[in-house]
């Protein structure tokens, strides 16, 4: 892969922390969602996609590198899980968003993102879920929007976690650390490229295949629209 007049672009390196997926009872298809970092660098974090056989749920897990994290928020005073928090919340916002073609009102996709940072800051409020990661018991605190629902912990050693997922409940959720790449189409011990991304997603069948895509707004959305008359025709 080149890019004129500036060489090549390197691969980011092998991802060098543990990372975890769901358990491999849970069934379904598994996907290499996306990683973290300038491409090249290495790798903060990584997301790791599931999909039920019914197509009716899904769940992103994601491992961020406690020491990257750290590093990146040092200087900022923003406590890690709060900065891991963050980025689970707005995923949860993508994720929730309908797609259609009508133009969306001036303001609103503002309104989510702000929800998700305002919800963020509260992260050590929310309410208390229990995992089990590697078959222990552990704790995690969950949000829920638009009928999806973000969870984050720090209870594993050198990463902390986040799960993101719609049809489905965070409560009770199985995590299990991945051993090899294989059930997610991709090798842990080789350099991770953009292209992987689109060939998975080209795999898969393309966006609607993968995703769970709604048309309508949900209840959660619609009250932080700007104009309240504003609707979907």
């Amino acid at each position: 892969m080149n890019r004129p007049g500036r060489g090549p672009v390197l691969p980011s390196p092998p991802v060098d922390f543990p990372v975890y997926g769901l358990e491999s009872s849970w069934p379904g298809s598994r996907w290499l969602e996306v990683f973290g970092g300038a491409i090249g660098d290495p790798v903060p974090w990584i997301s790791l996609g599931h999909r039920s056989l019914d197509g009716e749920s899904i769940i992103f897990v994601e491992t961020f590198s406690r020491s990257r994290t750290d590093a990146l928020v040092s200087s900022s005073g923003v406590p890690p899980l709060e900065d891991v928090a963050h980025d689970a919340a707005n995923c949860l916002i993508n994720l929730t968003l309908p797609a259609h073609s009508a133009p969306l009102p001036d303001g609103f996709l503002r309104a989510l993102s702000h929800h998700a940072y305002e919800r963020s800051l509260q992260c050590a409020q929310w309410p208390l879920v229990r995992w089990r990661v590697d078959g222990v018991v552990v704790t995690a605190r969950g949000w829920r929007f638009a009928g999806g629902w973000v969870a984050i912990s720090d209870a594993v050693p050198d990463v902390y976690l986040a799960a993101v997922g719609m049809g489905t409940d965070p409560d009770g959720l199985s995590l299990a650390g991945l051993h090899d790449g294989s059930g997610y189409h991709f090798d842990l011990d080789q350099p991770l490229r953009p292209r992987m991304l689109q060939e998975a997603l080209d795999r898969d069948g393309g966006y609607d295949r993968r995703y769970l895509v709604r048309q309508e707004f949900h209840a959660d959305q619609l009250r932080l629209l700007p104009d309240q008359r504003w609707h979907l025709s």
